[in-house]
């Protein structure tokens, strides 16, 4: 495929927002996002900030349903649980479905470890932080391209002097592997996560999430617990 063509596609997929994709429309919240070079890789660490219109407790279950991302998540075409460890933390496998000619689906497991803690005001978030695990489920596809690097998190704080609103970081560092241009890799982060960010707002706002009550409160950390960058690959946080 020549660039060119690629780069209309791609342009076009990225304009049409989350209708084209099956997600809901609307106004999406405004989203921050910036890109940083890493040392001897040929893609960058993606973080983004914004504000979703929901407390921070809905937005977690947002983020907890893994099995629903195909649902509402931009290009999850599959998510399945393979199981929790003892601590809590899942192994998530993904695949990921782009929509566009001769570019093949990507594919990976995740260990994704949640954390609650209280911010400075004792006030109640979570951390959501993922790492590309070793290995492929049986009868994962044999058509789709397995993803070499796969790091990131989600951080949903509290807004300061609001009660339904939530402060949502997020950091990504991933690398989609096969001949996927490492332009277009950037295209679909920087342009796709302010889509992403409205996906998640939106699905929190849909009547499956928005009475939620709040959940029992469970083995706080004393402090938000220290995440670093994500594309460096500590275990997840403890």
């Amino acid at each position: 495929m020549s660039p060119r063509f690629l780069l209309a596609f791609t342009a076009t997929l990225l304009a049409a927002g989350p209708a084209a994709w099956g997600q809901p429309g609307g106004s999406p919240p405004a989203v921050t996002v910036e890109t940083r070079a890493v040392p001897g890789r040929d893609v960058k660490q993606v973080n983004a900030q914004g504000i979703i219109d929901a407390p921070p407790h809905v937005v977690r279950a947002v983020i907890a349903d893994l099995e629903r991302y195909p649902a509402f998540m931009p290009y999850v075409k599959e998510s399945r649980v393979l199981g929790r460890d003892a601590s809590g933390d899942v192994q998530n496998y993904q695949r990921l479905s782009f929509g566009m000619p001769f570019v093949q689906d990507r594919h990976y497991v995740i260990r994704v470890a949640e954390r609650e803690y209280h911010d400075g005001d004792r006030r109640r978030a979570w951390v959501f932080v993922w790492r590309l695990e070793d290995g492929l489920p049986p009868g994962a596809s044999t058509d789709a391209v397995r993803v070499s690097v796969n790091n990131g998190y989600w951080d949903l704080r509290p807004v300061p002097g609001a009660e339904r609103a939530t402060d949502v970081r997020y950091c990504v560092f991933t690398d989609p592997a096969g001949a996927l241009p490492k332009w277009l890799v950037a295209l679909a982060n920087t342009e796709g996560i302010p889509q992403l960010f409205a996906a998640v707002a939106a699905t929190a706002a849909s009547p499956r999430y928005a009475s939620l009550p709040l959940p029992p409160e469970g083995s706080s950390l004393a402090e938000r617990p220290s995440l670093g960058d994500c594309a460096d690959t500590p275990p997840p946080v403890r």
